[in-house]
């Protein structure tokens, strides 16, 4: 896998911020005791670029990850490597994790990074924690607003102010757990990033049978569809189905946030 992603980037340098075990274990009434096995489903990368050439950073994280799902379903930023080291350099919360913490799997040559790791203080954290609240408040408001577009009968504005809720609400958990912020509309991406910080945001959305991939899908496009083209159409269980999740979304930022920020204040004690 490294070696597709270095032929077809050139990297820099690659992290590995994460992976997915899936556990094995076969029994029956011929076979009352059998070892389990494990292994990697998914996994999560960083990885630093040069030079993006041509693409911007998203098109990176595509070809990429299509390059490389032959192999292993993964999941990639890609940052350029000069953003990386400024950010390094104003102790950004997410850049100052990696380096910390991430174990290296491909590395081209020998950099000169800033080594020293900026500690909490009652700054950050205070700041993290205005975030938090004001994601869940925007996040509430849209969900309200979807609410009312429902009563009104406007199912497919309904289900864009639920796009809108997950998005907000994925994007504020992200930023408190990793410190990146994702410049994407992509509920699809935003849930496989927040995988690093909350394993249940990754169970709302189960997608192992067309009537999950289809519900998902809803969501996924109500960004887009319903404001810009024709044809988008959501019946009422449909956007029922989707409140539920997004309501358990929300439940999820805010109880999370609040381990990962009381986890963090707890380092300046």
């Amino acid at each position: 896998m490294v070696n597709v992603i270095v032929k077809e980037a050139n990297p820099a340098l690659i992290y590995l911020l994460g992976a997915s075990i899936s556990r094995r274990r076969t029994e029956s009434i011929f076979q009352r005791s059998a070892p389990t096995s494990h292994h990697i489903s998914s996994c999560f990368l960083l990885v630093l670029m040069k030079d993006l050439g041509r693409k911007e950073m998203y098109d990176w994280q595509d070809k990429l990850e299509n390059n490389c799902k032959a192999l292993l379903p993964i999941t990639i930023i890609v940052l350029q490597q000069s953003s990386f080291e400024e950010w390094l350099d104003d102790g950004h919360p997410f850049a100052a994790n990696v380096q910390q913490t991430a174990p290296i799997i491909y590395q081209s040559e020998q950099f000169c990074l800033p080594t020293r790791i900026p500690a909490n203080n009652e700054e950050k954290v205070k700041s993290l924690e205005k975030f938090h609240l004001d994601g869940l408040i925007k996040s509430k408001e849209f969900f309200a607003g979807s609410e009312l577009f429902r009563i009104r009968k406007q199912h497919a504005m309904a289900a864009f102010m639920l796009h809108q809720c997950v998005e907000q609400s994925l994007r504020t958990i992200l930023k408190i757990g990793t410190g990146y912020h994702a410049n994407t509309h992509s509920i699809d991406r935003l849930i496989r990033y927040t995988g690093l910080v909350s394993y249940q945001l990754l169970d709302v959305f189960p997608q192992q049978t067309e009537a999950e991939k289809r519900l998902f899908s809803l969501l996924q496009k109500a960004y887009i569809d319903p404001r810009y083209k024709e044809g988008y159409q959501i019946g009422n269980d449909d956007l029922l189905r989707l409140t539920a999740k997004a309501q358990q979304i929300v439940t999820i930022t805010s109880e999370v946030g609040k381990q990962i920020l009381s986890s963090i204040r707890s380092t300046l004690l």
